[in-house]
């Protein structure tokens, strides 16, 4: 018995000092800098990556296609979604003001979880961060210092707070990046196929003196940005290591917000990495500041703390909170947020559904730029089931972009399927079969067939937890080619400035149809693995065997059928000008040069969007009070 009760005794003493480890009182003013801080970016964030400059556009036609996490979730008319995007931005001021903390929270937090569940394809890591953080600081007290709450209530002003305000907000932290570097235990990253043509931009142009533009690539963007992602936490908790810590954090944020088109999610890290700090850091810094500029600058009073039954009196090490009534239930909401969030990125063989290639839903589970996508084309085919006529779908109608098929889980393919059917209905389109076929390349592969487009979408199952039973396997046995299509690719760029190569897989006994516009000359077609049939639509054929080669003609329309029992590789070469959409393989014929306009275009004016999202307001509300007609404004 007595081995038990040491046992007993010992975990009681553990959770002792656990419970006194998260109650403790802490000094506001560094969990205050945060507030405002995040929100701050997320006032920005809404007109920007929110889309409330695009409201219309989104929400105003009626006959575009949604995606939501569940069916049941629907979008208010534009009129309402505007005023529920203004109500989020007033959330986020009120965040950033410190005012009327908790309705603010609410006001921000309610509507962006709900935006985010109208639109699973629009999801990303970082999106999904800032709803976690609205939901932290929701059920903080980060309004107890330089905020107009603390102003107003001097009750809260400058009052110390539980340490599990920190606590959860350091947990978070931490797990963006423990876990981003975990997801990047991959062999597809540690061999450095995820994130190509990086080595070439100007943010790396110190280290191009000593360094060749594949060695920054693999070794400082992939083996580095691992072994950052992986430790740097660590190193933050740890006082003597922080500040170096904090250092290459703030590098490599600042690194990434030039590389990568990902809003304000480096400036949402640069600002929750001084969380980590001692929590009176701001105080601290004020202090010492000259004393004209400090009088403008929130109070640095130390906190003083008070026992229950002396005097006051200034303690080095802070008292704990009394235990309220509620603490045990606050404790539970604690744990079940941890254990939810630890576990969450690991759900993917539970909702097995969204799985497609790769582990989705995409956008909650930190593998941040491990795989690197492109898509050649996507064929829509609706088939009249009475008249048997054939009809090719535009893929730019019934969606606003093409992050349906980017963020391909297979739910929104199937969504997308039954979202056309119904608006085909509505011009007595009614018995039809709907076959969609997306050709895509993972992190630097072969374009190859994602579903099989034999399957009519109408009639095939789907379930959020058993595997899409029409899913394309990934040809992960010609992975090996991957070197070798890399060194044909420079040897067809180095023929001209406009000479254009994609390389193509299929499985046997599968076409593809192609055309050959008139602006694209010199195209070509040879097969570096199995056998494929050559259909051109003046009637001849061609049988092509391994490393045989085949001029294409221009303005005619050409199949390629994979007869060998095993895959076939071939691969387009052409000379064009990559603006021609309808070029053979457009999108994937030129991957630098996208890759590149992506990364350096934005807006001419920052504030247009601003502009933009206040005239919606106006206009909404003249259509709710008055009755006066929208006008859907230009992207």
């Amino acid at each position: 018995m007595t081995a038990p009760r040491a046992i007993i005794n010992k975990l009681g003493t553990v959770l002792d000092k656990c419970h006194q480890a998260t109650w403790r009182l802490k000094d506001p003013s560094n969990l205050a800098v945060t507030r405002i801080l995040f929100g701050f970016l997320m006032v920005l964030d809404i007109h920007f990556e929110r889309g409330f400059a695009e409201v219309d556009h989104r929400f105003g036609d009626f006959t575009q296609c949604h995606f939501p996490l569940f069916d049941f979730v629907k979008p208010l008319t534009f009129q309402w979604m505007c005023m529920l995007y203004l109500l989020m931005w007033f959330g986020a001021c009120g965040i950033m003001l410190g005012y009327n903390f908790k309705l603010s929270c609410l006001s921000f937090s309610v509507p962006y979880w709900y935006v985010l569940l109208l639109d699973k394809t629009s999801w990303n890591n970082h999106s999904y961060l800032y709803g976690l953080l609205s939901i932290l600081l929701l059920f903080s007290s980060a309004n107890h210092y330089c905020s107009i709450d603390a102003w107003i209530n001097p009750n809260i002003r400058n009052k110390p707070v539980p340490n599990w305000n920190y606590i959860l907000v350091k947990f978070q932290i931490f797990l963006l990046y423990f876990y981003a570097g975990v997801k990047k235990i991959d062999p597809e990253w540690l061999g450095g196929y995820s994130m190509k043509n990086l080595g070439s931009h100007s943010v790396f142009t110190p280290f191009k003196v000593f360094l060749s533009e594949e060695t920054i690539e693999y070794y400082m963007v992939h083996l580095g940005g691992f072994f950052l992602d992986l430790t740097v936490g660590f190193w933050l908790l740890w006082p003597k290591s922080r500040p170096l810590a904090l250092f290459f954090a703030t590098s490599f944020h600042v690194m990434n917000a030039q590389l990568f088109t990902i809003g304000m999610f480096p400036y949402v890290c640069l600002a929750t990495l001084p969380v980590f700090c001692d929590d009176d850091w701001p105080k601290r810094w004020i202090a010492r500041c000259p004393g004209l500029l400090r009088k403008c600058l929130p109070d640095a009073t130390k906190i003083t703390y008070v026992a229950d039954d002396s005097p006051a009196a200034a303690i080095n090490d802070s008292p704990v909170e009394k235990r309220g009534k509620n603490s045990t239930f606050k404790i539970t909401l604690m744990g079940l947020y941890v254990v939810t969030q630890l576990a969450l990125p690991w759900s993917h063989s539970v909702t097995q559904g969204y799985n497609n290639w790769t582990n989705g839903l995409y956008g909650y589970s930190w593998d941040m730029m491990v795989h690197a996508w492109e898509t050649m084309h996507v064929v829509v085919t609706v088939k009249d089931k009475t008249t048997g006529r054939i009809n090719y779908l535009d893929t730019e109608v019934f969606v606003r972009n093409d992050k349906w098929v980017g963020h391909a889980d297979m739910a929104s393919i199937y969504q997308y399927a039954h979202c056309v059917k119904d608006r085909l209905g509505a011009v007595n389109m009614t018995d039809v079969a709907i076959y969609v076929d997306v050709w895509r390349s993972l992190n630097g592969r072969f374009q190859q067939r994602l579903i099989d487009p034999r399957v009519n979408l109408l009639e095939a199952e789907w379930s959020p937890f058993r595997p899409t039973r029409w899913l394309m396997p990934l040809l992960t046995e010609l992975s090996a080619w991957r070197q070798k299509l890399n060194q044909l690719e420079r040897t067809v760029f180095n023929w001209s400035d406009e000479s254009r190569v994609a390389f193509v897989a299929d499985f046997p006994g599968l076409s593809m149809d192609n055309y050959v516009p008139a602006s694209v000359t010199n195209a070509t077609i040879q097969v570096l693995e199995g056998q494929v049939e050559l259909s051109i639509e003046n009637g001849s054929r061609l049988f092509l065997n391994a490393n045989d080669t085949a001029s294409l003609p221009s303005s005619v329309m050409h199949k390629i059928t994979t007869t060998s029992n095993i895959p076939a590789c071939y691969m387009y070469t052409f000379i064009g000008s990559s603006s021609s959409s309808d070029s053979p393989s457009a999108n994937a014929s030129n991957r630098n040069a996208k890759s590149q306009q992506e990364t350096t275009h934005e807006d001419v004016s920052l504030m247009t969007p601003f502009a933009k999202s206040l005239a919606l307001v106006g206009q909404s509300l003249l259509n709710l009070v008055f009755g006066i007609p929208l006008v859907m404004h230009n992207k």
